[in-house]
């Protein structure tokens, strides 16, 4: 039983309650209460000061309201919960406030009961004082509302108001009925309601951001009948081009038909032209879907209408409405009524928006939106035009200029106040001046974004006022975006007290969230030459409360003026070009951006460009750089640097321009770039930077790389990658990207950094390009990468499981244009670009389970996706005198499946090419069927070298199989490796399935040692299915000939090098198909070089063996070739194919082994 007690404080006696012989944690002070002062709807502040004695570790305590109610049956209520404190604290004092709701509404004397969480243990429950314990009211509901400047007669006693929200929730937004109307004498008016309503925000109290006062009743009504199904009526105009429809003033109650397409309570619907129409000044309550909905319709104006308590939108603007002015509307307290369960199938209402727009073609000028259930106004412009039923009608929408949209506000939306989205009307016009432009915006307590930018490409925003949002204004996949003249706050205390004071929702309502004034990106998200080139640039912006946000809500991870995005970063590396003019940001703490913060999630290298010094802590610069504060981006600018909070630096009198090299991830490790100032000899040590986030990420051929990026002024400069010892080393490849120039004068630009490399011993460190090819030795699958952006399982080390014995790497794939990678040395192909080099590679193709695959088809062309190809990627720069931008060139089936393949053995991808030379290049093995897993082991890329004596490479077919050799041509070409029969028991290709005379057997061959005046002698045996007629031009019955080809800086050439001369084809009815060809000028050293035989009928398959080509060597002592026919009829022809005919005979003159004899000659001079 509490006690009394008595003691002295500084002379003045102090009564006090004390309990002690405690056994329960409710063993405390208890009182009863009339239960008839707690009032409904209002804010009551709990206050006491408490002690204890009898343990050592700390106690909490909270209070508790318990009783019967008249609806929510017995409920224990705890409106206050007091902080953990301890003995040695003495007297603490607990205070808080509660609002009264239907939990309060006790039907008799509810019990007060502290509670305090001492469980028994070694030293029993605690002894508590307690003092100055009270319940006060603090405020309560209001009796009414006054409006300022406004006409009594104007509003009538029974009408209906609504007032919107004054929280970050729509849905505490407020109804009420006039009681009474009365004039003052400063000519406000004061609305008595019939029932009192929270305290609202007025304009008063916060100019700008006060609540809206709505009369909703009307003269005319028009009631959809409620059958408690959300069926009501609807209204629709429908079909009517061309008549101009006048609804005003009226009343709709209870409209629309839940979830059923084109159900609205007001449509206008595929009406066209309707000039002079007039949807003003009407109040739509408790609408079953939506308040206006305009579909196809045009150069409407919907004015001045009330939206409240609605199902799905409340403005719906479809794809093709355009040049409709929606002016002064209010949209409040979307609900969320539609679900993703009961929605109309291609409709998002369950969204519940206050203003839904898909066109740009409309203009919005003083709009309210105050309550979406997810956002106030939200764009989406899809890259298509969906009409009627959602049918394809037109063009990306995306492209198209927008119309007006100014003076618009949004407040207490669940999510984003303004959602923009997908605006692209840059790429049509390429004018800066054409862009979209947002006018005078305001956006206050919402849930989560003021505004949310995702894809605005050189957008504007000009003008207006953003507070309590969670972000001010977030940034997203946009780049070119200007924001001036606005006003950003953060948390107020108004605000602040108001929520607390109504028990109401707050900012920081997850503890993940963090709060800033500008959420922008870190990374540009479009890197073309044709687009904009930076990232933001903010003009006369004010910045202020975020440091009282921290102090409100200790939970929030981070409140900052101006913050970076985590999650558009795709190289661990700041470039969003960005500058500040005439910015001033107001925090206590002196934080602009917590770069330490910043640098944990990827930025670590953050340079904003402030024009004028008005970010300058000391006021004192002209202009400057705010940068990150480490030594490698201050460390070349002697005193001009000064360090300010968060981890940043502002660097006075500066520009700076940037230079960022892309690298090899791996080895890199310990790597830094070293610049060095030539004129000051000062140097600074930039570290590599990389972004991780799962093995898949890591290995990712397309990102994943390590950064290396300066920011420096004018001036001339060296730069090296050297190693933790200081050595000279070089990263695999380094990818030079120079930003657009700094809004300022004075920064680095392209050709001031001279590049130091380290020497390169081409002979030994080039002979095989692939690194980790061979299973024997590999422990790991580093460096090797993959082109899948999806899953988390990649490249995996498969022991034992390689062709002989050794570790294979093991690729999961799900598309066919995904494959395993590895970069390439660009030392080596920058020494060898243009020489000849050999791809080789051993692959198992297995389904999910590991079984072979079955659908793999060599023989289909590669675009069909039917068998793994090797594609080499190479970065180019659009203009090498800038070197900002760079795309991907690829160089497809540069090697493919030899033949013959059997899906339960190894299969060998082989091919040569000449090589490319780039910043960067990279092979990949793709294109296998979708599903398809790939099992790689000895890979190989070498140098192949030229032979005079044999250009022609597995000629007789040695290596058992089609290594070499593919298809001339198009189409599903079959070839096949036959063995044993060839010429003498020999092997063979055959190609089949031909639809054209030139798609047969040929090979690319390396020319490179061969000059122009040399003589090429090209020999093969060869025969079709069909016995062709040897001395015809009939392209039906002709015979195959053996032709070149050369590719030289796009000058192609196809010369007819070698033909059947005579009647008389070895046993099994081979030809001998040959001739000599002089090199030409423009086929030395040729980009490509390619035999392969044309003429024969298509729909024959076509026999090739024994194929030869090398070089005649001069011999001008003997310049006939094969005098005595020795070797039949090689290097001999005839003057006319169709003129004469050619057989070899036996014995030739003087008892020799062969002789020629031409017949069938129809003049003269055939011979």
């Amino acid at each position: 039983i509490p006690t009394i007690l008595e003691e002295t404080v500084d002379g003045a006696v102090n009564k006090y309650w004390h309990i002690e012989n405690r056994i329960w944690i409710g063993d405390s002070l208890r009182f009863h209460v009339n239960h008839q002062c707690f009032m409904l709807g209002s804010t009551y502040s709990i206050s006491l000061r408490a002690r204890f004695t009898g343990k050592t570790h700390p106690v909490t305590y909270w209070f508790e309201i318990k009783g019967d109610t008249a609806t929510e049956g017995y409920k224990d209520n705890k409106p206050l919960y007091c902080p953990q404190q301890s003995a040695a604290d003495g007297w603490v004092t607990c205070s808080g406030d509660f609002v009264v709701d239907e939990n309060y509404d006790f039907t008799s004397s509810p019990e007060i009961v502290l509670v305090t969480q001492d469980e028994n243990d070694s030293t029993g429950y605690v002894d508590w004082d307690f003092d100055d314990v009270s319940i006060k009211f603090k405020s309560g509901p209001a009796a009414g509302l006054e409006v300022g400047g406004s006409d009594a007669a104007r509003w009538a006693v029974n009408s209906d108001v609504h007032i919107t929200s004054s929280t970050l929730h729509g849905q505490d937004a407020q109804d009420g009925r006039v009681k009474a109307v009365s004039q003052k004498a400063n000519g406000n008016v004061v609305l008595e309601l019939e029932n009192p309503i929270t305290p609202v925000f007025s304009e008063k109290e916060t100019p700008g951001y006060g609540v809206e006062i709505a009369v909703t009743s009307r003269n005319i009504k028009i009631i959809g009948e409620d059958d408690g199904t959300y069926n009501g009526g609807y209204l629709q105009v429908f079909h009517t081009p061309g008549v101009a429809q006048v609804i005003e003033g009226v009343e709709f109650f209870n409209m629309g038909q839940s979830s059923r397409k084109n159900r609205f309570a007001i449509q206008l619907l595929y009406n066209g032209n309707v000039e002079g129409t007039s949807i003003s000044s009407n109040s739509i309550r408790k609408s079953n879907m939506r308040c206006i909905s305009v579909d196809g319709t045009a150069n409407a104006t919907i004015a001045s209408n009330v939206g409240a308590g609605i199902a799905g939108h409340c403005f719906y603007f479809d794809r093709i409405s355009a040049d409709n002015m929606v002016i002064d509307n209010l949209a409040s307290n979307m609900n969320n009524i539609i679900n993703w369960n009961n929605r109309i199938d291609g409709w998002d209402d369950y969204d519940a928006d206050g203003f839904a727009i898909w066109s740009p073609f409309n203009h919005f000028i003083g709009n309210v939106a105050a309550g979406g259930h997810k956002r106030g106004f939200r764009y989406y412009l899809d890259w298509r035009t969906l009409g009627e039923d959602l049918i394809n009608v037109g063009p990306n929408m995306r492209r198209n200029p927008i119309g007006t949209f100014k003076d618009n506000k949004a407040h207490s939306n669940f999510r984003q106040g303004f959602h923009l989205a997908d605006f692209e009307q840059f790429f049509q016009f390429r004018d800066p001046e054409n862009v979209p432009v947002f006018e005078n915006l305001s956006a206050y307590r919402n849930r989560e974004q003021g505004i949310y930018v995702m894809n605005c490409v050189h957008c504007e925003f000009n003008g207006g006022f953003l507070s309590d949002n969670q972000k001010g204004i977030e940034i997203r996949r946009s780049d070119g975006i200007t924001l001036q003249d606005f006003v950003i706050q953060g948390q107020t205390e108004l605000f602040k007290n108001y929520v607390t004071d109504n028990n109401s929702h707050k900012l920081c309502g997850h503890s993940s969230w963090t709060s800033e004034g500008i959420h922008m990106m870190g990374t540009l998200w479009r890197l073309g030459d044709q687009d904009p080139g930076f990232g933001l640039r903010v003009k006369n912006v004010v910045l202020s409360g975020f440091d009282k946000l921290k102090e409100y809500y200790d939970n929030c991870p981070s409140t900052e003026p101006i913050g970076l995005s985590a999650d558009t970063h795709y190289g661990a590396h700041f470039d969003y070009k960005t500058s500040f003019e005439n910015v001033t940001v107001d925090d206590g703490r002196g934080i602009i951006l917590d770069g330490c913060r910043a640098s944990s999630y990827g930025y670590p290298d953050i340079a904003f460009n402030d024009i004028d010094g008005s970010l300058d802590p000391d006021k004192s610069a002209s202009n400057g750089f705010l940068v990150t504060d480490q030594p490698y981006m201050t460390g070349l600018f002697g005193d001009s640097c000064k360090s300010t909070a968060g981890c940043m630096s502002y660097c006075a009198e500066i520009c700076l321009g940037m230079v960022t090299f892309f690298t090899e991830r791996f080895g890199t490790e310990n790597y830094k770039l070293k610049v060095t100032d030539t004129a000051s000899g000062l140097s600074i040590d930039i570290p590599g930077n990389v972004r991780t986030y799962n093995e898949r990420w890591n290995t990712y051929a397309y990102d994943g790389q390590r950064t290396f990026a300066a920011s420096l002024p004018a001036g001339n400069y060296t730069a090296e990658f050297v190693d933790e010892f200081g050595n000279t080393v070089w990263p695999t490849y380094a990818e030079e990207q120079w930003a657009q120039a700094a809004d300022c004068s004075g920064g680095v630009s392209i050709g001031d950094v001279t590049f130091i490399k380290p020497a390169l011993d081409a002979a030994t460190e080039c002979a095989d390009m692939i690194r980790n090819g061979d299973s024997a030795n590999r422990t790991e699958v580093t460096p090797w990468l993959h082109t899948k952006w999806y899953g988390e399982i990649v490249n995996e080390l498969k022991p034992g499981e390689g062709i002989d014995g050794g570790n294979a790497i093991a690729m999961d794939r799900t598309y066919h244009w995904t494959g395993i990678a590895q970069n390439l040395n660009s030392m080596c192909t920058d020494a060898r670009e243009g020489e000849w080099y050999e791809f080789s590679a051993w692959m198992k193709m297995t389904d999910a389970n590991g079984n072979p695959s079955t659908n793999i088809d060599p023989n289909r062309e590669w675009w069909r996706n039917q068998a793994p190809i090797m594609t080499i990627t190479d970065r180019q720069y659009r203009d090498v005198s800038t070197k900002q931008h760079l795309y991907n060139a690829e160089h497809r089936n540069l090697a493919a499946l030899a033949r013959p393949y059997n899906n339960t053995e190894w299969g060998h991808i082989h091919g040569i090419f000449k090589m490319p030379t780039s910043p960067r290049l990279w092979f990949e093995l793709e294109r296998a069927p979708d599903n398809v897993k790939f099992l790689l082991d000895n890979a190989s890329l070498t140098p192949l070298t030229c032979n005079r004596d044999g250009l022609v490479r597995n000629g007789n077919l040695e290596t058992n199989d089609s290594l070499y050799w593919d298809i001339w041509g198009g189409g599903d070409v079959v070839l096949d490796f036959l063995p044993g029969v060839g010429p003498n028991g020999g092997n063979a290709l055959k190609s089949s399935s031909r639809v054209h005379h030139s798609w047969t057997q040929s090979q690319v061959l390396n020319t490179d040692c061969v000059n122009a005046g040399d003589r090429i002698a090209f020999s093969a045996k060869i025969k079709t299915s069909v016995d062709c007629l040897i001395y015809s031009w009939d392209s039906n019955q002709r015979c195959n000939d053996i032709f070149f080809h050369t590719d030289k800086d796009n000058v192609r050439e196809y010369h007819r090098v070698g033909y059947i001369t005579a009647d008389t084809p070895d046993e099994g009815g081979w030809h001998h198909v040959h001739g000599i060809h002089i090199h030409s000028e423009n086929g030395e050293k040729p980009d490509l070089a390619k035999l392969y035989f044309a003429d024969a009928n298509p729909n024959w398959d076509v026999y090739t063996a024994d194929v030869k080509a090398y070089v005649l060597e001069q011999n001008c002592q003997a310049l006939v070739e094969n005098p005595d026919m020795e070797e039949k009829d090689l290097y001999w022809t005839y003057t006319d194919r169709d003129r004469s005919k050619v057989k070899v005979i036996t014995p030739g003159a003087g008892g020799s082994g062969h002789a020629l004899r031409l017949y069938d000659r129809d003049h003269s001079w055939r011979g």
